[in-house]
């Protein structure tokens, strides 16, 4: 189990290290990378296995509202990519902030089930 987290948690701690790199050239970096920051705290945490339960429960939540906040602002659904990664509309920029916040979910999630496994 111990290995297990200890890959899950370097895994996700580089994925977030990318997400908060990406953020630097956001229109709004001072949300954004602050949110990644903490997911790439979180995880490495996960990787000494020191994780908190209660705050992850919390992660869990925030996240997930959140994205689900912005996914229903969108006007309408026009994807994730268009010619490139160049941001093209607002409602492309919503739907990657989304689903940006519910891959932290996920690992949030993930984290909080290894770290109940172990009892």
């Amino acid at each position: 189990m111990r290995n297990v987290q200890f890959i899950l948690g370097g895994f996700f701690s580089l994925v977030f290290l990318l997400f908060t790199y990406w953020q630097l050239n956001d229109p709004d970096p001072i949300l954004w990378v602050p949110v990644y920051a903490t997911a790439v705290y979180t995880s490495l945490q996960a990787m000494r296995g020191k994780t908190n339960p209660e705050l992850l429960i919390v992660l869990v939540a925030l996240s997930f509202f959140a994205g689900l906040q912005l996914w229903v602002e969108m006007t309408a659904w026009e994807g994730f990519l268009t010619d490139g990664l160049s941001m093209k509309t607002h409602n492309q920029e919503l739907a990657r902030e989304a689903v940006g916040l519910w891959i932290a979910t996920a690992s949030f999630a993930l984290f909080y089930g290894l770290e109940k496994k172990k009892y």
